[in-house]
C-alpha cells in the first residue's frame, strides 16, 4: 500500500512538471489533427502542446483527417494514396503505418475518413467505403466494403449511433454499416449531382442521423437506411456542415447562414454567422473557415478564438483518454518501407 501511494505521488508530480507532460489515462485530452501530419494536444481544449508534424501542410499522404481515443491510445486516420494510420500512447512517441490491402474489396486501402469505436472494436472507414476493424490497435482487417454507385462516390465523414456507423460524402452517398452483420447499405441521396467534397456533413443526436449536402439537403434517419426529408431545398444553399450540439442540430451553409433544428426534421434559420466547418469534441463545438484559424463555442452562438501559435492546420478535433506512457502500438508497415 505504501509503495502504491509513492508511485501515485510520483505520477502526480510528473503531471505538475510543466508543459509537455501528460497525465494518466483517467484524465481526458483534446487533440487536433490536420494536413502536413499536424498533431497537437491539450488538457483544456485551448492551450496546445506536444506539437508534431510530418511536413508542410498540403494535400498529400501526410493528410490526417480524423482522430479518436481507443484503449488508451490516440489513433489517427488519413492519407492520400492509401489509408495512413498513426498512433500513440503518450502523446509524444508515434507509430506510423498504412492499412493493409483489402482482402474483400481486393484493392489497396484508401484514405481514412472515419474512426468509430463500438463494442470494444475500432472501425476505420475509408474514402472508397472500405471498413477495417481492430480490437488491439495493431492488427487491422477489412471486414466490409460499400458497393458505390460510381468510382467517385466517396466517403468524407462518419458518425456512430444506434449501434451502427453512417457515412456521407462526394455526390451524396449515405452508407450504413452494421457491425453485427458486417453489411453495408448505400443510399443515393436526392439531388446530389455535384462533387462538393465537404468533410462535416453527417451528424448523430437525439437518436437520429442527419446528412446534409447540395442545395440544402438535410435528410434524417434512425437506421441509416430509411430517410425522411430526402429532398433538396435550394433556397438554403449548399450545406457545408451539420453537427449535434447536445440539445439541437446546427447546420451551416456555403453562405455561412445558420440553420437550427430540435428534432433533425424541422429547420429554422437563425441570425448570425458561424464557421463553415464544425465538429464536436466533448461539450465544445470547434469550427474554422481557414484551417489554421480555430474557434470554439458551447452553444453554437457565441464563439471564442483558439490560440494557434504554431499555425497548425485542423481537419478534425477529438477528445478522449490517453494511457500517458508506453511504446506506441505496432502498425502495419508503410508500403514505402516494405
Amino acid at each position: 500500500m505504501r509503495l502504491s501511494r509513492w508511485f501515485a505521488a510520483i505520477l502526480w508530480l510528473g503531471v505538475l512538471a510543466g508543459p509537455g507532460s501528460l497525465p494518466a489515462m483517467a484524465d481526458p485530452f483534446y487533440v487536433v489533427v490536420g494536413a502536413g501530419g499536424h498533431r497537437m494536444l491539450s488538457q483544456d481544449g485551448k492551450s496546445w502542446e506536444n506539437h508534431a508534424e510530418l511536413g508542410p501542410a498540403g494535400h498529400d499522404q501526410n493528410d490526417l483527417n480524423v482522430v479518436t481515443s481507443f484503449k488508451g491510445m490516440i489513433v489517427v486516420g488519413g492519407g492520400y494514396f492509401s489509408g495512413r494510420i498513426m498512433a500513440t500512447r503518450d502523446g509524444k512517441n508515434w507509430s506510423d503505418g498504412v492499412l493493409p490491402d483489402g482482402k474483400l474489396s481486393k484493392r489497396r486501402s484508401s484514405p481514412v475518413f472515419g474512426v468509430e469505436v463500438l463494442d470494444e472494436t475500432l472501425y476505420l472507414v475509408t474514402l472508397r467505403g472500405q471498413v477495417y476493424a481492430t480490437t488491439d490497435g495493431e492488427n487491422y482487417e477489412e471486414v466490409a466494403f460499400a458497393r458505390m454507385p460510381t468510382e467517385t462516390h466517396w466517403i468524407r465523414q462518419c458518425v456512430q449511433g444506434n449501434g451502427i456507423i453512417v457515412g456521407s460524402g462526394d455526390y451524396g452517398p449515405a452508407i450504413a454499416f452494421d457491425p453485427k452483420t458486417r453489411e453495408i447499405q448505400v443510399t443515393q441521396m436526392d439531388g446530389q449531382i455535384e462533387k462538393l467534397p465537404g468533410f462535416k456533413r453527417v451528424a448523430f443526436g437525439h437518436g437520429l442521423f442527419v446528412v446534409g449536402g447540395q442545395d440544402g439537403l438535410l435528410a434524417s434517419s434512425r437506421d441509416g437506411k430509411n430517410w425522411e426529408n430526402n429532398q433538396v431545398v435550394p433556397e438554403r444553399g449548399h450545406v457545408e456542415s451539420v453537427v449535434w450540439c447536445g440539445d439541437h442540430f446546427l447546420a451551416c451553409t456555403a453562405a455561412q447562414q445558420t440553420l437550427v433544428s430540435q428534432d433533425g426534421i424541422n429547420w429554422i434559420r437563425r441570425e448570425g454567422r458561424i464557421p463553415k466547418r464544425i465538429v464536436r469534441a466533448n461539450d465544445w463545438l470547434y469550427g474554422w473557415n481557414r484551417r489554421t484559424e480555430l474557434s470554439r463555442s458551447r452553444d453554437g452562438v457565441n464563439w471564442e478564438p483558439i490560440p494557434n501559435e504554431r499555425t497548425f492546420t485542423a481537419l478534425s478535433v477529438g477528445y478522449g483518454e490517453l494511457a500517458g506512457q508506453g511504446d506506441p502500438p505496432i502498425l502495419p508497415v508503410p508500403r514505402s518501407k516494405r
